[in-house]
């Protein structure tokens, strides 16, 4: 029997245009009724995660910024902070970077400094607490991912050079076809929702996982119902036990409509 289900949000559980299913709600509510604990774990930070569930917002568990952030029902959230040195290298770094721009994710909201049009449409969909700085070395908050919004698309331009100057020391990941995450090593999704697992007593065979991208792998792994969807790019379908149909499609809930409420 199920009993938790954790998805993945852009690629997975949001269609095309990052909207919710139509029945979203619907089904959240029988999942509640039946037991089901219902895990959001995406890039996306806390606020913005919170604001995209109103109102529901309450009853859900969240695994935020790639597994930095997580917060439970009744629960203080759980942090994982980088090295304020370690930030100031990467800043330095990414100094040598063409067409990107770094935003910095810490406890009160996200920090960039000012940029172009094109970027800032990049940064609105996914952050709402947000605040331009002049300099990116004297945020006087905690924060635990730096990301990088890369615009020459993140796994051939600024995800290579990242991952050799810091990959033996910090967990590097293409979160998107423009985007790269860097979080503490040993930070990850699968980390988290195993936390997760362990606090409600929940099994491997008990969890459900939806995810579409290399940032999900980890928690693919954490799970027997495995989903991959169907619009992945196919050397990510291999971490899944199952497909799913896409996300344009409904996949995640036509899955949890066949393996939850009809098994």
């Amino acid at each position: 029997m199920i009993k938790l289900i954790a998805t993945d949000m852009d690629g997975t559980l949001l269609d095309e245009k990052g909207n919710l299913p139509k029945d979203f709600f619907h089904v959240f509510h029988r999942l509640k009724e039946n037991g089901v604990k219902f895990v959001v774990a995406s890039g996306r930070p806390y606020y913005t995660l919170y604001e995209n569930f109103k109102p529901i917002s309450d009853e859900l568990y969240y695994i935020c910024d790639n597994g930095s952030y997580v917060a439970e029902e009744n629960k203080k959230p759980q942090v994982s902070i980088i090295d304020k040195d370690k930030i100031r290298e990467i800043i330095k770094a990414c100094e040598k970077i063409p067409n990107i721009t770094i935003i910095l994710c810490g406890i009160k909201g996200a920090y960039h400094m000012g940029c172009e049009d094109n970027f800032l449409e990049e940064i609105d969909k996914y952050y709402i607490k947000k605040y331009v700085v002049d300099d990116l070395n004297n945020i006087e908050d905690d924060i635990f991912k730096v990301t990088i919004c890369d615009l020459n698309i993140s796994a051939e331009n600024s995800y290579p050079i990242l991952n050799e100057l810091f990959g033996e020391e910090l967990k590097v990941v293409v979160s998107g076809k423009l985007w790269v995450d860097i979080n503490n090593k040993g930070v990850n999704k699968g980390y988290a929702l195993e936390k997760i697992q362990k606090d409600e007593n929940i099994s491997f065979e008990e969890t459900m996982v939806f995810g579409d991208f290399y940032n999900d792998i980890e928690m693919l792994e954490k799970a027997y119902y495995s989903f991959v969807m169907k619009n992945a790019n196919e050397d990510m379908k291999k971490y899944g036990n199952f497909i799913a149909e896409s996300n344009s499609e409904n996949g995640v809930i036509k899955a949890i409509e066949k393996y939850v409420f009809k098994a």
